[in-house]
């Protein structure tokens, strides 16, 4: 398999963590530069026409892009594990967040994430104080939805770690830097605490340089 990636993309970063802990190794990784354009490459849309990453090519000729979709089905490769039980319930639940994640997390985060994080990793121009703001206002309330869920067990589904956290994790892989408002949400940063303890995440925090 060969895994295309930019390592300070949040997408990207979820799937390497999932990489990490399930010890998959049969996976060549790729960078493709976004900051040097090369995801809008000829070579590369022929592999994400969205042109955007990650972007997984299996050794069956599947090309799969999506970062959920990919974490789903490395997850499936590995069979049945802790970070992906077969319990049709455990499933469900965690297709759940998946689906809120994708729909509904991940696009207030990019807000704070693109402002905060991105502008100057990039050189891009200063960050928009009014859309700041409103990242900031939006990522309230569904921060104090995590909050609440999460004042009742350690990790979203249950007592341990599962695709989940990770994904929902992954997209706001830039909490501090990025300067979210989580102050008034204890449990929420208690699970990031307990997230950045496990291994496979505390590794793939990305590097605050650019690769080359």
């Amino acid at each position: 398999m060969k895994f295309y990636s930019f390592p300070p993309s949040p997408n990207v970063r979820k799937v390497n963590a999932v990489i990490a802990h399930l010890g998959i190794s049969d996976i060549e990784h790729r960078i493709i530069n976004l900051a040097k354009g090369e995801h809008r490459q000829p070579a590369f849309l022929a592999i994400n026409p969205m042109g955007k990453l990650p972007a997984l090519a299996d050794d069956s000729g599947l090309l799969l892009w999506e970062s959920n979709a990919i974490c789903q089905f490395l997850c499936e490769r590995q069979g049945n594990t802790p970070l992906y039980p077969r319990d049709l319930r455990v499933r469900a639940d965690i297709a759940r967040w998946l689906f809120w994640e994708a729909s509904t997390w991940s696009p207030v985060a990019e807000i704070l994430t693109h402002e905060n994080v991105r502008k100057p990793m990039l050189g891009i121009g200063e960050p928009d104080a009014a859309r700041v703001r409103r990242g900031e206002e939006e990522f309230r309330p569904l921060a104090g939805l995590l909050d609440n869920e999460l004042a009742q067990r350690h990790f979203l589904v249950g007592n341990t770690v599962t695709l989940a956290d990770f994904v929902v994790g992954g997209a706001v892989t830039y909490l501090e830097r990025g300067r979210f408002p989580t102050a008034a949400f204890p449990h929420l940063r208690a699970w990031w605490q307990r997230m950045n303890d496990i291994p496979a995440w505390k590794s793939t925090v990305p590097s605050a340089d650019l690769p080359h």
